[in-house]
């Protein structure tokens, strides 16, 4: 579990091995049926099957870790508070605020907007057992529903469709993130977070020892639940919604990241492919290869995230803005240099500081000040009292001077109290 620089982990506070109750299974077999030969739904599709899986995941560097994407593509991809995504996958009851807490602006939460109901802001529990019967009245359900739908039965071909059949068979028994269960164990290797299905970005440090399958290969993975499938290039095209060259991309990405997964067979005239899921993938499998705990590019992406959220905490504060503003790191650092010059007689050690504009350098200084001069007087009285100690000295570096208490109009305090409030 990774925590944020406040000591809370709001993105993503449960480990992963928990569960959270039971699944909806009828939301993962709706959201797979939704997303057959629709490829530009990948993302929010992913994001789709965490906000389902793991519900208590929150915040938008918490939904991008466990997506194994970016915080800024799930802000580009979540739709306003209140509303849909584009595809219509995902409701956002909050896209966080405008605040200087860390928490309250990655207060992001997101839920599963499934087509069959109007209840858009699904809350976490909404899930309940299923009664005896169940599971098969589900399987016979989608198996009608893929039949009458005769726009898709139109775009795959009659394996493609048993594929599919059999894929959303095996959604409907994944009812818990259980590792120690057989069904547990499937949901938790498609879990999109995994190095397994990584897209790994050109600038990240973290190589692995093994190529990974990519985005692609894991949602052709839901669609066949991870089975092992016997598929033509153009079956893949309907189920993915990829053009020819595309698929033959796919297959050559995972064959070289697995060369047990794919097998090329001739049938006829033609070929098929036996894409292996079940055998490379499950602990059942000949050709079992153990990838769910692989997930050192997600350890990556959530150190990097400290160190932002460290840095956004350290901002927040009166040194660290003012730190932050004199330093190379802030873009506008000469404009305000030149709207705010130092005093000619400015403290020769602060001046050799800004010179530099190392931020951490310049924060620890004025925090230093700040523990030198001690808590804030609660009132005016103490300001002006004379001391017998050192003169304090201001960020420049000059003297402060001790200023006699004067008396301030009511009217104008009033008035200053509500601009400060407005």
């Amino acid at each position: 579990m990774f925590s944020n620089s406040s000591g809370r982990d709001v993105s993503g506070r449960t480990d992963p091995q928990e569960s959270q109750g039971r699944i909806n299974t009828s939301h993962l077999i709706d959201l797979a049926m939704r997303s057959v030969g629709q490829p530009e739904v990948l993302i929010e599709q992913a994001i789709a099957w965490t906000a389902i899986t793991r519900p208590y995941v929150s915040g938008t560097r918490g939904f991008a870790r466990w997506t194994g994407t970016t915080d800024k593509v799930v802000r580009e991809i979540s739709g306003p508070t209140g509303g849909l995504s584009e595809n219509g996958f995902i409701w956002t009851t909050t896209r966080g605020v405008s605040s200087a807490v860390q928490e309250e602006r990655d207060s992001m939460e997101l839920r599963y907007s499934d087509t069959r109901t109007q209840n858009r802001s699904t809350p976490c529990n909404y899930s309940k057992p299923s009664a005896p019967g169940a599971l098969a009245l589900e399987e016979k359900e989608v198996l009608e529903k893929i039949k009458s739908n005769a726009v898709l039965s139109a775009r795959i071909g009659g394996r493609a469709q048993e594929a599919l059949v059999n894929g959303m068979k095996t959604l409907a028994t994944l009812t818990e993130l259980d590792r120690t269960t057989k069904s547990g164990w499937v949901l938790v290797m498609l879990d999109p977070g995994i190095d397994l299905w990584a897209e790994v970005d050109s600038d990240t440090e973290v190589r692995t020892a093994w190529e990974p399958l990519g985005r692609r290969a894991w949602s052709l993975a839901v669609l066949c639940g991870l089975q092992d499938v016997m598929l033509s290039v153009q079956d893949i095209e309907g189920l993915t919604g990829l053009s020819k060259r595309g698929v033959q991309a796919l297959l050559a990405r995972m064959t070289k990241a697995n060369p047990l997964l794919v097998e090329k067979i001739r049938q006829g005239r033609s070929f098929a492919y036996a894409i292996r899921w079940a055998d490379c993938y499950r602990r059942d499998g000949d050709r079992y290869l153990d990838a769910c705990d692989r997930d050192e590019i997600r350890r990556a992406r959530a150190a990097r995230d400290r160190v932002v959220q460290e840095a956004s905490a350290r901002r927040g504060t009166p040194a660290g803005f003012l730190a932050y503003r004199l330093s190379t790191a802030s873009p506008k650092r000469d404009e305000y240099l030149a709207a705010n010059p130092l005093p000619e007689d400015a403290d020769e050690a602060w001046r050799a500081l800004v010179e530099a504009g190392d931020e951490l350098a310049l924060y620890e200084h004025l925090r230093a000040q700040e523990a030198e001069a001690g808590p804030v007087p609660s009132t005016p009285e103490a300001l002006a009292a004379p001391s017998g100690g050192a003169a304090k000295v201001g960020t420049s570096g000059t003297p402060l001077q001790a200023q006699p208490a004067c008396e301030v109009d009511p009217e104008v305090l009033a008035v200053m109290r509500a601009r400060i409030c407005a």
